[in-house]
């Protein structure tokens, strides 16, 4: 038996999910563990099941019950000690009780299974508003949208700021649309911020969309509206990647030169055709 922990936002719940995806084809007794999530009220809960239709086949225990269980039976592998390694996600391990936490932002981890995280996280349009779709359409026929994701709001608490939300400033928005302007003739922009007001002041743009209305509950339509963008800016967010990796029209991709402060650009996320612009820390 697998249990991997799920924790996080949109963004860090689909890196574990397709973590999951991986396992289960290896060894059907995995399970997704919610346990944790239950007391988890930064962002907008559990999310899997409602936004991508997934079924309902994870586990949920007593929080004590579970750390009593993952203390006395399982053995905890810790993503953050295997430094990309699959051999403890892909090999046998001889104690059959396994616990798995981490948070996957690696591309090794969806490599050979692709597809099938395309598939399944495929977005519920039947939650989507009109709104939404009438601008995903339109969206679709511009060969000059560009997503501008820009994460203010929890980056910009003191627990976050000095890993992830120092990365992308001021001068990595003004240089990633300087180089865009170069690549994209006219280029639309639709911007997705949670300070549209700090945008307004910060980043003048000749022709922008500002998409401020999904909030709480409905935020994931913003990632599924940046799917049908052309071209992208993103931060260092895995918010923004996922736009871009879901979409199938992506051809320009502006990111910033590393994710994490610190992580001196190592950080195996980034795909070879991706633009990678410095970010000042």
């Amino acid at each position: 038996m697998r249990l991997i922990k799920m924790t996080g936002g949109l963004g860090n719940q689909m890196f574990i999910y397709a973590l999951y995806l991986r396992m289960k084809s290896r060894y059907p007794k995995t399970w997704i563990d919610l346990s944790d999530m239950v007391h988890y009220k930064v962002h907008h809960g559990y999310e899997m099941n409602r936004v991508f239709r997934l079924p309902h086949t994870e586990i949920c225990l007593p929080q004590w019950l579970k750390k009593a269980l993952e203390f006395l039976f399982f053995r905890t592998i810790l993503e953050r000690h295997e430094h990309g390694s699959l051999r403890h996600y892909d090999g046998k391990i001889l104690w059959p009780l396994v616990y798995y936490k981490g948070f996957y932002q690696n591309l090794a981890y969806l490599e050979g299974h692709e597809e099938e995280i395309r598939r399944a996280f495929t977005f519920n349009m039947e939650l989507a508003s009109q709104q939404n779709k009438a601008l995903a359409a339109q969206i679709d026929a511009e060969a000059n949208s560009v997503s501008l994701h820009i994460r203010r709001g929890d980056y910009l608490k003191p627990e976050h700021y000095k890993a992830v939300g120092c990365v992308c400033q001021l001068p990595y928005y003004q240089k990633a649309l300087r180089r865009m302007e170069e690549l994209v003739p006219n280029p639309h922009y639709y911007v997705f911020c949670e300070d549209m007001e700090w945008v307004r002041e910060n980043l003048p743009l000749a022709n922008a969309t500002y998409i401020n209305w999904n909030r709480g509950e409905d935020s994931w339509q913003d990632m599924m509206l940046m799917t049908h963008c052309h071209h992208h800016i993103i931060c260092n967010s895995t918010f923004s990647w996922w736009g871009v990796w879901l979409s199938s029209k992506s051809q320009t991709v502006i990111c910033p030169d590393h994710w994490n402060a610190g992580d001196g650009g190592r950080m195996p996320i980034y795909l070879d055709n991706w633009i990678r612009i410095e970010a000042d820390a």
